[in-house]
């Protein structure tokens, strides 16, 4: 089996949950119940990857819990090239030493400018990096949050009718960035932990992904709760998406 292959395979286990969201769990505390999608929900969350593969690209700012420290990525995302760039540092509150590093990966690969001194330059630098290395969502927490985030667009668009047979749920109305939103319930696990604050997943549904999106159409947040991870990790994407870099997208994938 090829190391593409074996990429490819972990991504489609991975993004498994991403791309068709589940029933939620029931009503609790006075938070939203979660709701059926009706008809016209359903297309537009059958339309969210597409809608993102349309518009190419997308600032991200995700920040992943892991055990004992927690990381931030802030990067750039082309859709339609499948590569991400952007730096991830060391966000672990009172640790003695912050690193950061600069990333460009794409569905298969990852490599890294260790300890990057500033920010990220608009376009990728042309050398310096280090060897790639697959990028492995069966044993990195990282890997996993990197392959997801190329996951959420796709160049057409989801099955609605499925969605509805799978019970994807409708939590609420929500607001990120200070624009109305509505967040959607992904899969289900019984007994997982949920976060209680604002702009975090409800505590009315235990499952395992989010999303909270815009009248347009757009995806303003995604959340996940990932293998090794001991909280959610949260993506906010900013929209309107600025227009592709068709040579920074080269140099990302080098």
């Amino acid at each position: 089996m090829s190391r593409s292959h074996r990429a490819r395979t972990a991504l489609a286990a991975v993004l498994g949950a991403a791309l068709l969201p589940l029933a939620a769990c029931t009503h609790s505390g006075g938070r939203p119940q979660p709701a059926p999608l009706t008809g016209q929900q359903a297309e537009a969350l059958a339309l969210t990857r597409f809608t993102n593969y349309r518009a190419g690209t997308a600032h991200v700012t995700a920040t992943v819990p892991l055990p004992g420290s927690r990381v931030v990525l802030d990067a750039r995302l082309d859709w339609r090239a499948h590569t991400g760039y952007g730096l991830l540092r060391d966000a672990t509150p009172g640790a003695a030493r912050h690193w950061q590093h600069l990333l460009r990966w794409d569905r298969t690969t990852v490599a890294a400018h260790f300890d990057w001194p500033g920010k990220a330059p608009a376009k990728p630098p042309a050398d310096g990096w280090s060897p790639e290395r697959p990028l492995d969502p069966h044993t990195s927490t990282v890997d996993t949050a990197l392959a997801l985030l190329l996951g959420l667009a796709a160049d057409r668009p989801d099955n609605a009718q499925l969605l509805v047979r799978s019970g994807a749920a409708r939590i609420g109305a929500a607001t990120v960035g200070g624009r109305p939103v509505t967040e959607y319930a992904g899969p289900s696990a019984p007994g997982a932990p949920s976060s209680t604050g604002p702009g975090t997943p409800s505590a009315a549904a235990g499952g395992r992904t989010r999303y909270w999106i815009d009248s347009a159409g757009l995806l303003r947040r995604f959340a996940a709760r990932l293998p090794g991870s001991p909280g959610w990790t949260t993506a906010d994407l900013t929209a309107p998406y600025p227009a592709a870099d068709p040579a920074g997208a080269a140099a990302a994938t080098g």
